[in-house]
């Protein structure tokens, strides 16, 4: 149930962008399509150096800078792969990163360029965080209960994406907006992860506090939708969503081999994004 309340958040953000895409709302002012038609060659006259001239007489601002914050909901990928636990009398289900974490926050920061009146390139450092959600009971080991809990994840990286605008409609409430999709490659740094607290059979193993997995580097990929208006003459707000994985590090060498190897083998973590974002145009 818990994954299905966070998988309609983000489709919920993906159906709004899928009326605008749809041309619901009808037309407005805020934004002149024509100014998203085809672009000549540069010229002086109207625009600044940093500005293509359109054919319509419009100017075309190549550089962009961009940031957002917002949710980031865990729906999917395994922090604890019970199912390859590789000692026989370990009996330990495959635990989620939706139960290990709270839903994390996500900040970006970054900019973009335009290729075109309605394709961009874009580049985001971004910060991805989520708590840990406390003692989980992992299932048992030689016949002993088996618990404790994931230190907080930690991810830092960039993202490079290619996005495509879509011509504006009009929206109630506000004046128009302008529906985009964007697809972007990365990486991260990960944290390392710790299991803490953990005890068998109600005793502390070891210090209670076990190497997970590595710090290291981890690719990303992620698919998003989004829609922007308006703020001021030279800035937009928007929402965007989408689906994001980042890849996990293999097994932390302290917490294998023997009785526990195996749990830790993976560690992707699949989330939806919620974003509020923001674009400053030159």
């Amino acid at each position: 149930m818990k994954i299905m309340r966070k998988l309609l958040l983000g489709v919920a953000a993906i159906s709004l962008s899928g009326c605008s895409f749809l041309g619901i709302g009808g037309h407005s002012s805020g934004y002149q399509s024509s100014g998203y038609s085809g672009y000549t060659n540069p010229t002086p006259r109207g625009c600044g150096p940093q500005h293509v001239a359109l054919a319509n007489g419009n100017c075309l601002s190549r550089f962009n800078i961009e940031g957002g914050i917002g949710k980031s909901y865990n729906v999917g990928g395994d922090i604890v792969t019970g199912d390859e636990a590789t000692y026989v009398n370990a009996n330990v289900p495959n635990v989620g990163f939706e139960d290990a974490y709270e839903d994390g926050i996500r900040y970006e920061l970054g900019g973009s360029y335009a290729l075109s009146p309605n394709r961009k390139v874009t580049a985001m450092a971004f910060l991805d965080e989520a708590e840990s959600a406390g003692i989980q009971n992992f299932g048992t080991i030689d016949g002993d209960a088996f618990a404790g809990s994931m230190s907080d994840y930690k991810s830092t990286g960039v993202e490079l994406g290619l996005r495509q605008y879509f011509n504006p409609t009009g929206a109630p409430l506000i004046r128009t907006v302008r529906p985009y999709v964007e697809g972007r490659v990365g990486a991260a740094y990960q944290d390392a992860i710790f299991m803490e607290n953990a005890t068998k059979g109600g005793a502390a193993i070891g210090t209670g506090t076990l190497a997970f997995s590595d710090s290291g580097w981890v690719p990303t990929a992620a698919g998003l939708v989004g829609l922007e208006t308006p703020l001021t003459r030279y800035s937009t707000v928007g929402i965007e969503s989408g689906i994001r994985w980042t890849g996990g590090r293999d097994g932390g060498s302290a917490f294998g081999p023997g009785k526990f190897q195996g749990l830790n083998n993976d560690g992707s973590r699949v989330s939806v994004p919620l974003m509020l974002r923001g674009r400053y145009r030159f």
